[in-house]
């Protein structure tokens, strides 16, 4: 079989955003893939027919990639498919489309004078619109050279006054909207001030909750109710009291997941509560030991989808225990069963009835789409099983061990295809970002590249992973210690399982929290040949003021500021141990990035070249913190490539 390589991963297709229609005899979905040659990903709408399991392409313009059921026989999505459907020079508009599932071309639906990110049906030609609202927006009669020149200034006045992946930030809320595609009027739901962070809606009501925030936003948030008939907006939890990860309309309560984070800090579980609509009285539902939503980190997917959905009083969404991500459900009567099993990562969802449809990534697998109904579960589309048996797959080998404070760690093991066990081989050790994301057995392209180039791959879930409770997740003031004890150990372990490996020829890489991890490797350690540390973090006291979510992550992870306690920083950064350095380290970053931003990188470089570490560094233009995931194509195969060349030139 064909070995695995960096440019297989243009052939890849990526499904998402699985949505039932509202009588449950259809399920559509996005597939997404990516064009080397234009240098971008394409998108397409497809339709599952429940009964008979057929798939089929519903659209071809490779622009299709939001949409929401209209009716039961209609879709409508977001595009651009002429001059006309693009907003003239200093305007916003969001063009949509319908699409007839039983057949016929898409007609041209309605403008809505917005950059719409959402939409909702409501009934009566009516939506419900989420949309980002510049309050910096000058007025429409500036003149039109001054007007362009404001893509020239940012003018900073609030924390986080920039965000991965959107650019600056300061005085941009995302708001909510009714728009009413008969007349084209527009009517704000939301506050001036309030930066929607998620909602609901069920025609008659609008569920949603955020920050109302001037100068700095908050963790702790507001959920507010808004009668649509009467225009009437109501509080159902105490504002400032809670952080809040979710927020659904379940008959008449809602389901609210709340955190004080008053005890494990931002590592706390969020716990379900219902709320009563009418007395708003607020019960605890559900004392979590576990995550909601995936949070387990690979590199083959791509495009979103619901994590969470109420089915009448019943609410179903994806948590995550150990490298599992299920669906799990909480009934009317506030008990909690598992409602999908699944040995993998679960991305997104829909429900009707007892039907569920799914994107899951099984373990050793690319992303498919599956359908749940009578407890029975099928492949649906299966869009990635040609690659699949064309490839060599290195199957995830499971090999935990217990550290030497008495955890177990889970961790596991690719290696290349043909293995002589008279030969030794390179191996490289990958770390995962979060601290609080996980690894599992999902395909991971980069890995999978990796072990098709001769080297053992091996990988773990460390303390500070996410999926093993609390206690298990929880790192402040303590980054650097029991985290790099536990995957010091678990090479050890590796090495010792596998006489394979030669320990003179292995290296280590990982992004984010793992690319931290690198720096800290780098000053701690020469028994790796070769790092490649990716959107890193080196200096806790810089970071503070620089990263998007310094003034809030840093304080709870490293328990100090610069101003309360900045020697715990320091003790806890990189750069403090970089006059140690000995090992070759290549540096990866995006110059968008402003969650790792681009001087935590630069300082861990500079040092290496004052101490004379043979050092390298790789900038992405135009590219942000999600590089590794979402990239531009070419982007992609060039940063796997920088990484193999430097692994190849100091193991082999």
């Amino acid at each position: 079989m064909k070995n695995i390589e960096i440019r297989d991963l243009m052939e890849i297709q990526f499904p998402s955003n699985p949505l039932m229609s509202p009588d449950g005899a259809h399920t559509a979905y996005v597939v997404s893939k990516q064009n080397e040659r234009e240098n971008r990903y394409e998108s397409w709408l497809c339709l599952l027919d429940n009964a008979t399991g057929a798939s089929r392409q519903l659209t071809f313009s490779g622009m299709e990639a939001d949409f929401v059921w209209e009716d039961g026989r209609t879709l409508l999505f977001a595009t651009e498919r002429s001059e006309a459907d693009k907003p003239e020079k200093f305007r916003k508009k969001t063009c949509f489309y319908r699409l007839p599932v039983d057949g016929g071309e898409a007609r041209k639906a309605f403008e809505v004078p917005l950059n719409v990110a959402a939409i909702r049906p409501l009934g009566d030609g009516k939506y419900l619109v989420n949309a980002v609202v510049d309050l910096n927006e000058p007025p429409e009669d500036m003149d039109e050279t001054l007007r362009g020149d404001e893509k020239d200034y940012h003018v900073l006045e609030e924390l986080p006054f920039w965000s991965n992946g959107r650019g600056y930030i300061s005085r941009l809320r995302s708001a909510l909207f009714v728009f009413d595609s008969g007349d084209g009027s527009l009517e704000k739901l939301t506050g001036e001030f309030f930066n929607v962070r998620g909602f609901d809606c069920d025609g008659g009501r609008v569920l949603y909750y955020g920050c109302d925030y001037q100068e700095k936003s908050s963790l702790f948030g507001e959920v507010k109710l808004c009668d649509l008939a009467t225009g009437e907006t109501v509080d159902l939890v105490e504002p400032g009291k809670y952080s809040v990860d979710l927020g659904l309309l379940a008959g008449e309560s809602a389901v609210l997941a709340l955190s004080t984070l008053d005890e494990w800090g931002l590592g706390q579980l969020h716990d379900l509560y219902r709320c009563g609509l009418a007395s708003k009285a607020l019960t605890l539902a559900q004392k979590m030991d576990f995550s909601i939503g995936p949070n387990v980190l690979f590199d083959c997917s791509y495009g979103g989808g619901q994590i969470a959905k109420a089915v009448g009083a019943d609410i179903y969404f994806i948590g995550q225990r150990a490298d599992r991500a299920e669906i799990y459900r909480l009934t009317a009567q506030n008990a909690l069963e598992k409602a999908v099993a699944f040995e993998g990562c679960i991305r997104a969802f829909d429900a009707n009835g007892d039907r569920i449809a799914f994107v899951g990534h099984e373990a050793n697998r690319l992303g498919e789409v599956y359908v749940c109904a009578g407890g029975a579960r099928s492949c649906a589309a299966a869009i990635n099983d040609a690659f699949l048996k064309e490839h060599y797959v290195a199957q995830a080998k499971y090999i935990p061990f217990t550290d030497s404070d008495g955890v177990q760690i889970d961790g596991w093991l690719l290696e290349p295809q043909d293995v002589d066990p008279s030969k030794k081989y390179p191996g490289v050790l990958e770390i995962h970002g979060g601290p609080r994301c996980a690894y599992g057995t999902a395909f991971y392209h980069e890995m999978q590249a990796l072990a098709g180039a001769g080297y053992y791959v091996f990988f773990c879930n460390p303390r500070g992973s996410d999926g093993y409770g609390e206690a298990f997740a929880d790192l402040r003031g303590r980054y650097g210690t029991i985290d790099y004890r536990d995957l010091m150990e678990f090479t050890d372990h590796v090495l010792a399982l596998v006489p394979q490996i030669d320990p003179a020829r292995i290296a280590a890489t990982g992004g984010s929290y793992g690319g931290f991890m690198c720096n800290w490797i780098e000053g701690h350690t020469d028994r790796f040949a070769a790092i490649a540390s990716q959107r890193s973090i080196s200096n806790w006291v810089a970071d503070f003021g620089a990263s998007e979510i310094g003034f809030t992550f840093d304080a709870n992870e490293t328990g100090g500021t610069p101003w309360t306690d900045m020697e715990k920083m320091w003790e806890q950064s990189p750069l403090k141990y970089a006059c140690n350095a000995k090992t070759p380290i290549l540096f990866i970053h995006s110059l968008e990035d402003y969650n790792c931003t681009l001087d935590q990188g630069v300082e861990m470089f500079s040092a290496m070249k004052y101490f004379g570490v043979p050092s390298r560094m790789c900038l992405f233009e135009g590219e942000n913190h999600s590089l590794s995931r979402s990239g531009k194509p070419r982007h992609r195969i060039r940063r796997l490539t920088e990484i193999m060349n430097w692994f190849d030139k100091y193991l082999k």
